[in-house]
């Protein structure tokens, strides 16, 4: 299992977002569907930004 793929600053940075969510719920200071709203937007950023990775790096040609 290779763990280095998780070491990435963009995981590393929607992990403290989505537990900085977790917390908050937790000590209501968001309701229900503020987090839910949360943990969407949370996602949606990271999966805009993996797909803006992919279309930025340059492909290897063989």
């Amino acid at each position: 299992m290779n763990l280095e793929r998780y070491a990435s600053r963009k995981f590393l940075i929607a992990c403290a977002a989505f537990l900085a969510g977790v917390a908050f719920f937790a000590l209501g200071m968001l309701t229900a569907d503020q987090w839910l709203t949360h943990c969407e937007w949370v996602l949606g950023l990271y999966m805009a930004g993996n797909v803006g990775d992919t279309a930025v790096t340059p492909r290897a040609t063989t």
